[in-house]
C-alpha cells in the first residue's frame, strides 16, 4: 500500500477538486433550495436509473418489473419516463458522468458513496427535496435503515435494496450429522462444533464464509465489541483488541478442516449443489437457494448472525442506496416520483418478492395486501426483519481514500484468515498505514 498511497492520493484529490468545482459552478444559484418543479404529462421528463440489479439474472426480472410498473402507472400519470441502465461493475455511471451524459439516479454501493459525493455531483436529499415531503415519505421506514446512507448528518443515499447476514443451513446435512436444523447454532462456538460434526459425518464442508465477502466481516468485528471506522470517520480501529480477537476466531474456524475454501460465488455454488452445511450471505440469494434445495431434495433452514458468547450479534447491511444528482427543479420532481414509488409499499413488495431484498417498510410483512403471504411462505425473511433492530451501518469509507482503504482492509482480512501470519500484527499494520493516510 505504501508504494501507491502518495501518488494515488494526489491524483484522487486533484480529480476530486476539479470535478467538485465544476459541480459547484453548475449548481450556482440553486444551493440551499429544496423546491420541486412542475411535471407535464404531455412532455414526459426522462430519468436515467443505473442499476447493478438489472445486470444480474436473479434480480433482473424483478427490477425490470419495478421500472415497468412505475412507467405504466405513476410515470404515465405525472409525466416521468424511467430508463434503466444495467451497471454490473459500478463503473458505467462513472464513465457516463465523465462523458457528460445524463445520470440521474444510481443504485449505489455504500462503501464508495462519499467518494461519489465529493467527485461526481451526487446530492443530499435534504438539499433537493422539501423537508415535509421527505418526512411524510419516511414514515414507516425503519429508523435504523434511514441512517445507513448518511454522511456528516445528511442523507446522500436512501437505503434501497439491502439485507442483513443469514446463516443458510442444509437441513439434510445437519440431520446426517445428528444435528437439528430447526435449532441452528447461535454462537460462533456452536458454528465450529456443528461444522466439525458435519465434516466428520458426511465428508462435506460444514461452514463457509468467504474472506472476500467484505461487509459481513464488519459485522463480526462489531459483534465482538470492536469498531471498523471511527464515528468521526477520521481513523480506522479494526486492528484493536476486539477486532483482532474476532478475526482470530474466524481464522481458527477457517483453518480447522471443516471450512469451505473459495470466493463468495464459489461457496454459493457449493451450497446450492448440496455440498456445504452452512453458508453466511445475503438474503438476496434466498430464492436461488430455495429452488436449489427443492431440486436437490433437501430443506433450506436459516439463522441470524452468530454471537460471540453472551454478546449480542451486531449485523451490518449489504446492498445499496439510491444516490441522486438531478440538475434542475423539474428533474428533481421526476426523480422524487420514482424514488417514492420504488421505496413505497408497492415498490418494496416487488423488491422483496421478486428481487430478494428486505422490505424496509417492515409493516408490509404483516399486511395481507402486500407481503404477509410471501413472508409466511418464506419464514427466513423474519430472521432478517428481526435483525433490523440491531443493525449498524456498513462503513462508508472517507471519500478521498475510499478505494485505498477498502483494498487495504480487505487485503489485511484475507491475509489474516487464509495464511499463518499473525492476526494482531497484520491488522495493526494495515490500520497504521490507513490512519497515516487519513492524517
Amino acid at each position: 500500500m505504501k508504494r501507491i498511497t502518495k501518488t494515488a492520493a494526489i491524483l484522487t484529490i486533484a480529480a476530486a477538486t476539479a470535478v467538485s468545482l465544476t459541480a459547484c459552478n453548475s449548481n450556482a444559484g440553486s444551493a440551499g433550495q429544496a423546491e420541486l418543479g412542475k411535471l407535464d404529462p404531455g412532455k414526459p421528463t426522462k430519468v436515467t436509473f443505473y442499476s447493478y440489479s438489472l445486470a444480474y439474472p436473479t434480480m433482473k426480472a424483478g427490477m425490470e418489473q419495478l421500472i415497468r410498473e412505475f412507467n405504466e402507472t405513476v410515470g404515465k400519470e405525472k409525466g416521468v419516463v424511467v430508463e434503466g441502465v444495467a451497471d454490473a461493475s459500478f463503473q458505467q455511471f462513472k464513465a457516463d458522468i465523465s462523458a457528460g451524459k445524463q445520470v440521474d439516479v444510481v443504485q449505489h454501493a455504500f462503501g464508495p458513496l462519499d467518494s461519489s459525493r465529493l467527485t461526481l455531483g451526487f446530492k443530499a436529499y435534504e438539499d433537493v427535496f422539501p423537508k415535509d415531503v421527505l418526512d411524510e415519505h419516511f414514515k414507516g421506514i425503519s429508523n435504523n435503515a434511514l441512517e445507513l446512507g448518511k454522511i456528516d448528518g445528511k442523507m446522500y443515499g436512501l437505503a434501497f435494496t439491502f439485507s442483513t447476514p443469514i446463516v443458510f443451513l442444509n437441513g439434510k446435512l445437519f440431520q446426517e450429522a445428528g444435528l437439528d436444523p430447526a435449532k441452528p447454532p447461535q454462537t460462533w462456538e456452536d458454528i465450529k462444533a456443528a461444522s466439525l460434526k458435519i465434516k466428520a459425518a458426511t465428508g462435506k464442508d460444514g461452514f463457509g464464509l468467504a474472506p472476500n465477502n467484505g461487509w459481513i466481516t464488519e459485522g463480526l468485528i462489531l459483534s465482538n465489541g470492536g469498531e471498523v471506522l471511527a464515528k468521526d470517520r477520521k481513523s480506522v480501529t479494526f486492528g484493536e483488541d476486539a477486532g483482532v480477537k474476532a478475526m482470530q476466531m474466524w481464522k481458527d474456524l477457517y483453518q480447522n478442516g471443516a471450512h469451505a475454501k473459495g470466493s463468495d460465488a464459489e461457496l454459493s455454488e457449493q451450497f446450492m449443489a448440496g455440498n456445504l452445511g452452512m453458508f453466511v450471505t445475503s438474503t438476496a440469494l434466498h430464492s436461488g437457494f430455495k429452488k436449489a434445495s427443492e431440486a436437490g431434495g433437501w430443506k433450506l433452514y436459516g439463522a441470524g448472525l452468530p454471537r460471540f458468547g453472551d454478546k449480542p450479534a451486531v449485523p451490518v447491511n449489504s446492498g445499496s442506496v439510491l444516490a441522486i444528482r438531478p440538475d434542475n427543479p423539474v428533474k428533481s420532481a421526476a426523480v422524487w416520483e420514482f424514488v417514492q414509488f420504488v421505496t413505497g409499499n408497492r415498490g418494496y413488495t416487488i423488491i422483496t418478492s421478486s428481487v430478494g431484498y428486505l422490505p424496509l417498510r417492515t409493516a408490509l410483512a404483516d399486511d395481507p395486501n402486500y407481503l404477509k403471504s410471501f413472508v409466511d411462505q418464506n419464514p427466513l425473511y423474519k430472521i432478517n426483519l428481526a435483525q433490523l433492530e440491531q443493525i449498524k451501518p456498513v462503513a462508508i469509507w472517507p471519500g478521498e481514500y475510499a478505494t485505498e482503504i477498502s483494498t487495504a482492509f480487505s487485503d489485511a482480512v484475507a491475509k489474516t484468515i487464509m495464511t499463518n501470519e499473525d492476526a494482531a500484527a497484520t491488522l495493526k499494520k494495515a490500520q497504521t498505514e490507513i490512519n497515516a493516510l487519513l492524517k
